[in-house]
């Protein structure tokens, strides 16, 4: 059956923190490509409306044991209820341009500021990419190296050197693989006191953390426990040395080198990986929500580790970092990176055993194939208010950016991209009809 090709949704029902029960009921605030005329990316056309329309009011229900709701057929408003998600953001990419972006709900439960396509959410984990593209500018003018020792470059924190690493060495490569062989500490417990809220930094450093400093409250310091290149395991503080390494390169901040290597040139004028937030993005941010729909204490979380999940942006600035992305990959563009680099980017450096939706790894990207199409994608999930989900075909132009500023985004935006991949034919559903 047509639809048994599109059971891989079903998997992702495991991301979702629950259910929950019904929230009042949601506020709709849609930006559609005729109100978005300060954006020259987004068309405006009737058959755009149209095609907007039918996204929005064709969620497939999830069940909690994975199964789709055929006969369920649902609007965003309807699962936000249901989900108790406050507000999101979506911006849908076609033919390598933003064809519409659109804003639901509102920035804070019990208040009316209403969500729009310039409200600023946070990336969690889909900052890996960004952050990544960011490093290969740093290779691309020779001051990197992808397979050398990281060890060479930095200053301020060294990989501890111990039988594992005397085989194979920690490499930018294999930490933007997630095949660096070392320990993530951040899973290790203690890490709630890390966090500052709205208006305040992190009072602790990624150094700190790595070594396990007690004021961090980890339980153990950063260290090879298996062969570097070894295999994958996902590891956000690995992936966080990153940070101190940009920084012993460039001698400025990782925030303020992204601004300039990466943010700037592609006009993601929303975006920052600045904590706290600087005052002028603020007031376009969201406030982040729990399981239940109520919003975290203090608005918002950060987290000292920037290059692992420190953007806080916009589906629409995402959207044209994948734009951009893809460019690069069909050698139409030169923006931040080269053919070369942005094909290393997007191809597989290990392969993601036991996962049906994600194959492979690349540089800061997970990889996968449907129907022989590459698709690219990442997934961001902040376990205390925020999930997000970028995901792209650069073959075909197609893709979307999927932000939510609630717990209860990890489903439904599963539902989401699934009513997008319908509606425009994706390679994901390929003969499926609405």
């Amino acid at each position: 059956m047509l639809r048994m090709k599109i059971l891989w949704a079903v998997l992702l029902i495991s991301l979702a923190t629950g259910c929950g029960q019904p929230a009042d009921s949601a506020t709709v605030i849609t930006v559609t490509p005729s109100m978005a005329a300060t954006d020259s990316t987004i068309a405006s056309s009737s058959e755009v409306d149209e095609r907007t329309q039918r996204v929005e009011n064709g969620l497939i229900p999830i069940s909690e044991d994975g199964r789709l709701d055929w006969d369920g057929i649902a609007s965003i408003a309807e699962r936000m209820e249901y989900y108790n998600v406050q507000g999101l953001s979506i911006a849908v990419i076609n033919d390598y341009r933003i064809e519409w972006s659109a804003g639901y709900g509102v920035l804070e439960a019990g208040k009316n500021e209403p969500v729009t396509s310039e409200t600023l959410f946070h990336a969690c984990s889909v900052a890996k990419p960004v952050s990544a593209a960011g490093v290969l500018t740093l290779v691309q003018r020779g001051l990197l190296d992808l397979d050398e020792n990281v060890n060479e470059k930095l200053v301020s924190w060294q990989v501890p050197e111990n039988a594992f690493t005397e085989q194979e060495k920690v490499t930018l490569r294999r930490l933007l693989s997630h095949t660096s062989g070392l320990n993530d500490g951040f899973q290790g417990g203690g890490w709630e006191t890390l966090y500052s809220t709205e208006g305040a930094a992190p009072d602790v450093t990624v150094e700190q953390m790595l070594v396990a400093d007690p004021i961090t409250g980890l339980s153990a310091a950063t260290h090879a426990i298996a062969v570097p290149g070894e295999a994958y395991r996902y590891n956000n503080l690995a992936y966080s040395i990153v940070q101190p390494l940009v920084e012993s390169v460039t001698k400025v901040p990782f925030a303020a080198f992204m601004q300039s290597a990466l943010l700037e040139p592609l006009k993601m004028n929303s975006s920052t990986f600045e904590q706290p937030l600087p005052f002028d993005l603020r007031d376009r941010a969201t406030t982040e929500h729990g399981t239940s729909g109520e919003p975290v204490a203090g608005k918002r979380r950060h987290y000292p580790m920037l290059a692992a999940g420190g953007l806080w942006t916009t589906p629409s600035d995402l959207a044209r970092f994948t734009i951009e992305l893809m460019s690069a990959y069909k050698g139409e563009s030169s923006t931040i990176l080269s053919q070369d680099l942005a094909k290393e980017m997007l191809s597989p450096q290990v392969e993601i055993l036991g996962d049906t939706l994600e194959k492979a790894y690349g540089l800061g990207m997970a990889l996968g194939y449907d129907g022989g199409v590459m698709r690219i994608q990442h997934m961001g999930g902040c376990p205390w208010g925020s999930n997000s989900w970028l995901i792209a075909y650069p073959e075909t132009g197609q893709g979307a950016v999927v932000m939510t500023n609630s717990v209860g985004g990890s489903t439904i935006r599963a539902e989401i991209v699934l009513s997008i991949a319908i509606e425009y034919g994706w390679p994901l559903v390929a003969g499926i009809e609405r």
